[in-house]
């Protein structure tokens, strides 16, 4: 069973991803930090704090972060996830964020459960670059670092840059060079692995989590008249963590581009051997992977 805190910016495809996380017995789950990026920090924080009541695990803490990168200001998602950053209204909680704050609860469960914590990183990483600034010794203490964000070739935002790694180019940098074991999912992969409008297998609503899924999909489709399909980039990167052998890899170090037309772009030199690069995907087994972790188990 891994160790994991999961970093995230709930977003849409962060909602799924979570869900996918919760019903994850390979996933022991000891918290998440939320960061602005989809949406504004508080926007992010309450929708981490409703999706885990939502779906019955309100004793995870979750740790509010980041409302800014490292340099400037965050784009947010809004016009992507819809108002509040998600494409549904969830019941608010009366429960809080932890009183330790993202990068503090980071360092935390680096003291407590490393050299087995992994992080998994969902959004931008600036709460995870603040972390291995303030505590240099979390490097050796952290297992490995999983994100999703980059790209070998092209952007979502830019003609060049992903989104999570466009918003806080900066911190990327300092994750893609701080040593830890590495591992980047980029838009190469996730853009192949969908939700099609027209299939309706992502729908049945069986449990909890499918139900919660559906509904979330099926409102962006509203949301998003013109769009054929939804990506599961988040997903997809979940799919990988309790599925490993879905991604094929490739060693490489990689640089952010953090100024000029070109910034956010991830520029990897294939070879070295600072991070793993996904390079390509099985479609069939990682849709399969994500549909199976959607149901929640029953009791």
């Amino acid at each position: 069973m891994a160790t994991v805190v999961i970093d995230t910016d709930p977003g849409t495809d962060d909602a799924i991803a979570l869900i996918m996380a919760l019903n994850s017995p390979e996933l022991e789950i000891k918290g998440l930090t939320t960061v602005g990026g989809n949406a504004r920090l508080t926007h992010t924080t309450a929708n981490a704090l409703r999706l885990l009541d939502r779906l019955g695990h309100p004793e995870i803490p979750v740790a509010a972060g980041a409302s800014r990168p490292l340099r400037g200001a965050y784009e947010y998602g809004y016009g992507f996830h819809g108002s509040g950053g998600l494409t549904i209204a969830l019941r608010p909680v009366d429960s809080g964020p932890h009183p330790l704050r993202a990068a503090e609860f980071i360092i935390d469960a680096g003291s407590t459960y490393g050299p087995d914590l992994t992080l998994i990183a969902l959004g931008p990483l600036t709460n995870v670059a603040h972390a291995l600034q303030r505590q240099p010794v979390l490097a050796s203490q952290l297992h490995k670092i999983i994100v999703m964000g980059g790209a070998l070739e092209g952007g979502n935002v830019t003609p060049y840059a992903e989104f999570n790694i466009y918003n806080d180019p900066t911190a990327a940098n300092v994750v893609f060079s701080s040593g830890v074991p590495t591992t980047m999912i980029g838009l190469d992969v996730c853009r192949q692995v969908a939700f099609d409008r027209n299939k309706t297998d992502w729908s049945d609503g069986e449990t909890v989590g499918e139900e919660l899924a559906a509904e979330i999909v099926s409102a962006w489709f509203e949301f998003q008249p013109d769009q054929p399909i939804y990506d599961l980039c988040d997903p997809l990167a979940m799919a990988a963590v309790v599925e490993p052998g879905i991604l094929t890899y490739t060693q490489a170090e990689v640089v952010v581009a953090t100024s000029g037309p070109r910034s956010g772009e991830t520029r990897a030199t294939t070879g070295a051997r600072s991070v793993k690069v996904a390079t390509g995907v099985d479609v069939n087994r990682a849709h399969a992977t994500v549909l199976a972790r959607l149901k929640t188990p029953e009791a």
